[in-house]
């Protein structure tokens, strides 16, 4: 699949189809994997593909894809966030050439804690999980240990959306429920979610990782930064975590794809994926839509008319 994705890429360069190519490139260390902007046929060689390929990439698209042809490596899952970025305008289809690679799911770093990061050489998938090659001896970490939450419960087969597929896009058996961490939190009674919150929200340090890791946080001024018109204190206090969060929450109602890159950048493992979940939840059940299925129509919270009813009658 690196040879094609390499060679699909080098294609599209040369041929002028698109001006770069957005994909990963080797990181720091074997288990890391790095955005990767390849311009020329020859940078394309640097592309790689594997399990540290986490990043979602579609959150360099508003910008990279403002004014010129771009292509970008995707996983199904992440093709969400682009069919959202070109539901609300952000990205113009004709600008995007969309490279879905198959994925049977991705690293999570946790699942390394036993290994000498040091000794580790590559990382590659298994029929059963992933392979970590050592200096030592390989090493197979089964599914369950090795992937990421999301990857867990993926169902995703085929891509909404794909103008290149490489590999075999095989339905997806989820390793367990999907809904499990959503069905444990709604066992929770009102009193008991919000202390469940403002237990997680007094850990939050405000670097905005979350926000700026998240493809659907594109403002080009957040409210949090704005200073005209001040809607969010800058302090850590419990009162403004909350505010920020909840905030947040209602800017991407009806438009979380559930990819998980907010809760992957937060240093302090505030469990944002869970919210993230809720939501998406509530959405579906009140308006009987998914984020990222379809890129026709109107955004949920754009769709509103004075004639809908109440979704949240007394």
């Amino acid at each position: 699949m690196e040879k094609e994705l390499r060679s699909k890429a080098k294609e599209l360069l040369e041929s002028g189809q698109v001006s770069v190519v957005i994909g990963y490139g080797p990181g720091s260390t074997a288990f890391k994997s790095t955005p990767l902007f390849a311009t020329t046929p020859a940078h394309a060689d640097a592309l790689v593909w594997n399990p540290t390929c986490v990043n979602n990439l579609s959150v360099y698209l508003p910008q990279a894809a403002a004014r010129r042809k771009v292509g970008v490596v995707v996983k199904p899952c992440d093709v969400k966030n682009v069919v959202e970025l070109i539901k609300e305008n952000q990205v113009e289809r004709g600008n995007l050439v969309t490279i879905v690679m198959s994925c049977p799911g991705v690293l999570d770093l946790d699942s390394l804690k036993d290994i000498d990061a040091r000794d580790i050489k590559s990382v590659e998938w298994a029929k059963d999980g992933i392979k970590i090659a050592t200096g030592s001896g390989d090493v197979t970490i089964p599914k369950e240990k090795a992937l990421l939450p999301k990857c867990l419960t993926c169902t995703i087969a085929e891509p909404s959306m794909a103008d290149v597929k490489i590999g075999d896009f095989s339905a997806h058996v989820p390793v367990v429920n999907p809904r499990a961490s959503i069905e444990e939190y709604e066992t929770l009674s009102p009193v008991e979610r919000r202390a469940f919150w403002a237990k997680q929200f007094e850990k939050c340090i405000r670097c905005y990782a979350c926000r700026q890791a998240c493809p659907g946080c594109y403002c080009k001024e957040c409210f949090v930064d704005k200073n005209g018109q001040i809607w969010a204190s800058k302090s850590t206090d419990a009162t403004a975590n909350w505010f920020f969060h909840m905030t947040r929450m209602m800017h991407i109602a009806g438009r979380c794809t559930g990819c998980g890159e907010c809760e992957r950048a937060c240093p302090m493992g505030i469990p944002l994926s869970l919210m993230g979940k809720s939501m998406a939840a509530d959405v579906q059940e009140m308006f009987g839509t998914v984020a990222g299925t379809n890129a026709e129509g109107a955004p949920v919270m754009g769709c509103f008319e004075m004639s809908d009813p109440d979704p949240c009658p007394e």
